[in-house]
């Protein structure tokens, strides 16, 4: 398990770190799958905020902060409703609703893709209206499933972001995020960590650390378009996995 879940860490990190985004979206459903859904999306908080952190000291002079207070306001505001709601929830339900919400998230950003292949960008920068909703439904996606970054993307896609401003924005909106996203269930919930031992805690934290020095090399040699592919096979893989096994469970 351990092992599976190092290697989870690892590809999530890379990409996190060659893309801006893709820690809790491709290592998110794994850790889910191997840790269960409670311990799992409160591991994958911690470590993405870790993440974030870490490549916020390489990309802070791109960070676009209106849009991230824009963001990160709105998304922090609704994780209290959303973690209430949440409270009473099942393992079968949580297992779906992680499960689901990376596969049609994903499809969704699929299908916006293709606006922007055709040269249209229907949000404009400026707009507030669009910055309130991703920041809702990041939120809430955070507090279910600890996958904030779906609706992100597809608003960067949809408004024409630059990659490099948005790759820096996503870095301190993720951290506060996923800090706000685990103090919620920590104190609104039965949620609790993964029961590691220290060094099995030390092995995790440390793949982290290993998964951003792996992107880090690999970012000026990777094509930015296979690095899309990847992205999106791996979270489909984990997200339907993820989501067989909660209805497996329901039966």
């Amino acid at each position: 398990m351990l092992l599976l879940l190092v290697l989870a860490i690892l590809v999530g990190g890379a990409l996190q770190r060659v893309t801006g985004m893709g820690f809790g979206l491709v290592a998110g459903p794994f850790i889910v799958l191997i840790a269960g859904p409670l311990e799992g999306v409160l591991f994958v908080n911690l470590a993405g905020a870790i993440a974030a952190g870490l490549i916020l000291g390489r990309v802070a002079r791109d960070v676009d902060w209106r849009r991230y207070a824009w963001l990160a306001a709105t998304s922090v505001a609704v994780m209290i409703p959303a973690a209430l709601l949440l409270r009473g929830a099942s393992t079968a339900a949580l297992e779906i609703a992680v499960g689901a919400f990376v596969v049609v998230a994903m499809t969704l950003a699929v299908v916006t893709t293709r606006l922007r292949r055709g040269g249209h960008h229907p949000v404009r920068p400026e707009a507030r209206v669009p910055l309130v909703v991703t920041g809702v439904a990041s939120g809430v996606g955070s507090v279910a499933a600890g996958i904030g970054g779906p609706p992100v993307a597809i608003y960067s896609v949809l408004s024409g972001w630059d990659p490099r401003g948005f790759a820096a924005t996503a870095q301190p909106f993720f951290a506060t995020n996923a800090l706000a996203a685990l103090v919620t269930k920590l104190t609104l919930t039965d949620a609790s960590f993964p029961p590691f031992a220290v060094w099995q805690w030390a092995v995790v934290l440390g793949a982290v650390v290993l998964g951003l020095v792996l992107g880090d090399l690999l970012a000026p040699r990777v094509p930015a378009a296979a690095v899309r592919r990847g992205l999106i096979v791996l979270a489909y893989v984990g997200g339907a996995a993820t989501l067989v096994q909660g209805l497996l469970h329901l039966g």
